[in-house]
C-alpha cells in the first residue's frame, strides 16, 4: 500500500491530532502525516483495524484531556527537552515517527500486549512492545539480536 492510500485508510480510525503533539499540529496541521515512518503507519493500521477493534486512546490534548506526548514528539516536548537539557542522548522512536503509547478501552496494557503477541503473524515485519508499564508502547525498532516477531523490551 502506498503512503497516500495508507493515510486515507488510516483516517478512518485516527485524526492526526491524536498522533502528534500540540506543537507539531500547530506548525504543520494535516501535513504532519509526512513525519511518520511508512512501516509505522502499516503497523498501526494493522493494530487498530485487525487487533484492537475497540479503539485506541493515544493523544487527546485536542479534547482537553491529559495525553499529549504519546505519539510523535517534537524537540520542544517536555520529555525530549528535559533529556537534552540534562545532556542525555534521547533516541526515542517517538521522535522519529516510529512509536506510540496508547490504551485500549476496557483492557489492561498486559491484555493488549498478549493480544498483539497472539496476532504477531499479522505484521509483515518485526515490532517491539515495552513491558512492565501500565500503557502500551509499540514501535518498529528492529532488535536485530531477537528472532521473535514481537520483542518485549
Amino acid at each position: 500500500m502506498d503512503r497516500k492510500t495508507l493515510i486515507a485508510e488510516f483516517k478512518k480510525y485516527f485524526d492526526i491530532r491524536e498522533l502528534v503533539c500540540r506543537d507539531v499540529y500547530k506548525a504543520f496541521g494535516e501535513k504532519a502525516w509526512q513525519f511518520f515512518d511508512l512501516q509505522f503507519l502499516q503497523m498501526l493500521l494493522i493494530t487498530r483495524r485487525d487487533i484492537n477493534t475497540e479503539g485506541m486512546i493515544v493523544n487527546n490534548w485536542n479534547v482537553g484531556k491529559p495525553y499529549s506526548q504519546r505519539g510523535l514528539r517534537c524537540n520542544i516536548c517536555d520529555i525530549p527537552e528535559e533529556k537534552t537539557k540534562a545532556g542525555q542522548i534521547y533516541m526515542s522512536a517517538h521522535c522519529n515517527g516510529a512509536a506510540l503509547d496508547y490504551d485500549v478501552p476496557g483492557l489492561t496494557a498486559q491484555q493488549v500486549r498478549q493480544r498483539i503477541l497472539y496476532n504477531s503473524d499479522k505484521f509483515p515485519f518485526k515490532i517491539r512492545l515495552e513491558g512492565g508499564v501500565n500503557w502500551v508502547h509499540q514501535d518498529i525498532y528492529d532488535d536485530i539480536n531477537s528472532t521473535q516477531k514481537v520483542t518485549i523490551f
